[in-house]
């Protein structure tokens, strides 16, 4: 296990049983007393909908006096069995109480626009109090939604939060502007010296790769229909066009806050492969494919871990078979075999998802 993860995860299971509060933003703010706020169910009469499809807390919106709320109430038991599902309330109470400050903050406020205000969270009443924000999960996307998610990613591992959950149900869009409001699984870590909260292990995960792995190459399976391969690579190559872009202004900015060798290095290593890749349609096609499918081998890695599989794990298995059965060699030169993967025959690598594909069957919520 990582010396990185190990540490955190210890440090939350220790103040997740030692009885402390942690409490963010002023109750003042609340509609209700918290213990009220922590009792409303479902069919109470000031709840306008409700959302029970999150892993670690359901969602109420609510209607208090005319003014609309949005309250997370966390689930007795979370859906997602291993510790980081265990302590991802806490986590995000914790992230709500770094953004409070930030957003304070005159010097970086603007920075931080895209993220949910909290009017009100307590750990031990198991409740996060936010405005109610209209609009809908995000369902699509353009040049602008992948620079207005990527900026805010970036600035926030600025601050040293990185965000490894990037998925659809943690992006709300309205009119064009989106919103980051769910922060279970963004950990903090030094950006000046490490890759992510995972150190300088795992240099495989960062913030475009993260909208990759965790929606857009997901979305892209569900759109198959409905769009070209020309159109999606055209999306494809707006993406990398504006995380070249951000990646730039992340790697000045590495560099004014004197970052190491080796942050640095990862970094622009980034931005010279997809300048590279973006020159000609065959390189594009490439990159357009191993990075698919290095999405969707993680995301069955995380949901497989965390016994959280979907119709969609599924939907992924399909496409990475595929491309093990028509593209093995295609996969080694790119270098997208990694972990566990690494170093197998296609048959051994067949083989494995086989088994794979059995557990996700087992593990369908």
């Amino acid at each position: 296990m990582n010396t990185h993860v190990t540490a955190r995860q210890q440090a939350q299971l220790a103040f997740a049983t030692s009885g402390q509060n942690l409490i963010v933003g002023d109750v003042a703010n609340c509609p209700l007393s918290p213990a009220a706020l922590a009792a409303l169910t479902p069919d109470s009469p000031l709840v306008v909908e409700h959302f029970d499809g999150g892993l670690t807390a359901r969602v109420l919106h609510l209607s208090v006096a005319g003014v609309h709320y949005t309250l997370k109430q966390r689930r007795a038991e979370a859906r997602v069995l291993n510790i980081d599902g265990e302590t991802s309330f806490l986590n995000e109470v914790q992230r709500r109480a770094d953004f409070t400050r930030l957003k304070a903050d005159p010097v970086c406020s603007e920075r931080f626009g895209h993220i949910v205000p909290t009017l009100y969270a307590d750990y031990q009443q198991g409740i996060i109090l936010s405005p109610w924000l209209p609009g809908r999960q995000l369902d699509h996307f353009s040049a602008d939604i992948f620079r207005q998610i990527l900026t805010t990613a970036v600035a926030c591992e600025e601050a040293g939060l990185m965000e490894w959950d990037l998925c659809p149900g943690n992006i709300i869009e309205d009119q064009g502007q989106i919103w980051l409001f769910d922060f279970g699984y963004m950990y903090p870590f030094d950006p000046l010296v490490d890759f992510n909260s995972n150190g300088q292990s795992d240099p495989l995960f960062h913030a475009c790769e993260r909208i990759e792995t965790r929606h857009f190459f997901g979305w892209l399976l569900r759109q198959r229909n409905v769009m070209s391969e020309a159109e999606q690579l055209a999306l494809f190559r707006e993406l990398k066009v504006v995380a070249i872009e951000v990646y730039q202004q992340k790697l000045a900015w590495l560099t004014a806050h004197g970052a190491c060798t080796a942050v640095l290095n990862w970094v622009a290593s980034f931005i010279v492969r997809w300048q590279r890749m973006l020159q000609d349609p065959v390189s594009l096609a490439s990159l357009f494919e191993m990075e698919g499918f290095r999405s969707h081998v993680l995301d069955i890695e995380d949901d497989l871990h965390g016994k959280s599989c979907t119709a969609l794990t599924l939907q992924r298995l399909d496409f990475v078979e595929q491309c093990i059965n028509t593209r093995f060699a295609a996969l080694q030169e790119g270098g997208v075999l990694f972990y566990d993967n690494a170093g197998k025959t296609q048959t051994e690598l067949l083989a494995l998802y086989t088994d794979k594909r059995r557990q996700a069957m087992q593990y369908q919520l």
